[in-house]
């Protein structure tokens, strides 16, 4: 069972979004402030998976909160969804800057607080799960010149963000690697488009569909080519789908009109954490990681 801490200083509020995701059978944490937040998350951060909570607290800024939280080791993979009656432009780029993971502008839909929320978990999960298998794996691709690697499978693409990311010592790039790979996967060599991955996800059936797709004829033998290879003082990783590419740049940069989006945030985590370049048009990414010197 998983988490949440749901933080709003109206009582009224506070139990109206308990009730609305007690169906998805959640433990609840509930906060009425800022400090209360800091309290409770200091005390059971990693027993949490996300926080949904209001943009306008009573006693301090949202902006100055999320920023300490994402501050925290113990709690910057907790996803936070933020939740208010009206966004500004300005707050909402801090906010991303300060990794906020989504926005919900009231009212809004119980579906659409649920899909988000359940998204907000798994991503959570997902970087602890990262996490984890980094600190495992150390030492793999410390040996590594130069390698060729094919990738069919989400799980494999995990795998390789894993070792790339923990024989470097660069833990924190495993994410933004598997950004890039899922891309390629997803849309690349299994043509899921971006409207048809967001339909998926708001229906919990985006992994059935890639399983689905993997086995059909104009899928199934489809690979994603991974190509890594040290450089100087650098690991280069250069990523290579069989689809038709897209249009990079526009998912590299906050575009507002996917801003409520569930999904779509990927690339643009993955130019945000990482030294990377896409070849036009667009199927092919190349990632440079920079080697500390007990690495070369």
């Amino acid at each position: 069972m998983q988490t949440i801490l749901i933080m709003d200083d109206e009582p009224v509020e506070l139990d109206r979004l308990r009730t609305i995701l007690e169906d998805d059978d959640y433990r609840f944490e509930t906060a009425s402030s800022g400090a209360e937040v800091r309290e409770i998350t200091q005390d059971r951060g990693t027993e949490i998976a996300a926080i949904l909570m209001d943009w306008i607290l009573p006693d301090e800024d949202g902006i100055a909160l999320l920023g300490w939280i994402k501050s925290q080791p113990i709690l910057a993979d907790l996803e936070v969804v933020v939740h208010s009656a009206e966004f500004g432009a300005e707050n909402i780029r801090k906010a991303i800057e300060c990794g906020a993971y989504y926005f919900l502008t009231k009212p809004f839909e119980e579906e659409q607080l649920e899909a988000i929320m359940r998204a907000a978990i798994g991503s959570c999960h997902l970087k602890r799960r990262l996490a984890e298998k980094v600190e495992e794996s150390k030492g793999v691709f410390r040996l590594l010149e130069h390698g060729v690697f094919n990738v069919r499978k989400i799980r494999e693409a995990e795998l390789i963000a894993v070792q790339i990311a923990s024989g470097i010592d660069l833990p924190d790039s495993s994410m933004g690697l598997l950004e890039l790979l899922v891309n390629a996967v997803e849309h690349g060599n299994l043509g899921i488009s971006y409207e048809e991955k967001g339909r998926l996800l708001a229906e919990g059936r985006l992994v059935a569909e890639r399983s689905r797709r993997l086995g059909l004829p104009e899928y199934r033998d489809r690979r994603a080519e991974v190509r890594v290879g040290r450089i100087g003082g650098a690991l280069e990783v250069t990523i290579q789908d069989e689809g038709s590419g897209f249009d990079f740049e526009r998912y590299m940069k906050l575009d507002k009109a996917r801003l409520f989006d569930a999904h779509g945030r990927g690339v643009m985590l993955a130019s945000a954490t990482l030294e990377l370049r896409y070849t036009p048009p667009g199927n092919q990414v190349t990632v440079r990681l920079p080697l500390g010197n007990e690495n070369r």
